[in-house]
């Protein structure tokens, strides 16, 4: 496990802080852009926020499940790094075979659920990850991300490594 400190994981990052005018997925318009996919290409770097995000994670956790670009490979480093069940959502079901939401483990309701992003700004990703894994009856612990960068609602805590202050 690569454990970090606060003050060396944003220095890794600060190369990944992008400033110019950007348009977010919730539409919202920025001058900041946190390119965390372009991190995640980097092994040492994945591995490391990883670590550090299963550090704020509940140890209760059988699971670790995630959406989208900025979710999955880090759900991935923390279930292969941790021997967390891993969780993978579609944005919408497969129109073919399945037809499934959920690939990979499924949920019971003995399991406690852990979501991951990589970015938090609005919350609408794990909104939907929520409601995606709220059928499986599992009991969602959490969700967990990198950088805090907005305020939106939740149904369950939300906790995060860094917020939008610490990397600019």
């Amino acid at each position: 496990m690569i454990i970090m400190d606060k003050t060396n994981l944003i220095q890794i990052l600060k190369p990944f802080v992008k400033k110019g005018n950007f348009t977010l997925s919730s539409l919202m318009q920025t001058d900041v852009y946190f390119d965390l996919k372009e991190a995640y290409g980097k092994p040492e770097i994945l591995n490391s926020l990883a670590d550090s995000v299963y550090e704020i994670i509940d140890k209760k956790a059988t699971c670790v499940a995630a959406k989208g670009f900025g979710g999955i490979p880090l759900a991935t480093a923390i279930s292969l790094r941790h021997c967390l069940n891993l969780t993978l959502m579609r944005d919408k079901p497969k129109d073919y075979r399945t037809k499934k939401f959920i690939e990979a483990y499924i949920p019971t309701k003995d399991d406690k659920i852990a979501i991951v992003d990589d970015v938090f700004t609005t919350g609408k990703n794990l909104r939907e990850a929520i409601e995606i894994l709220e059928t499986t009856k599992g009991n969602i612990l959490g969700c967990y991300v990198v950088i805090k960068r907005g305020e939106g609602e939740l149904n369950y805590p939300l906790s995060y490594v860094i917020n939008l202050e610490e990397l600019l």
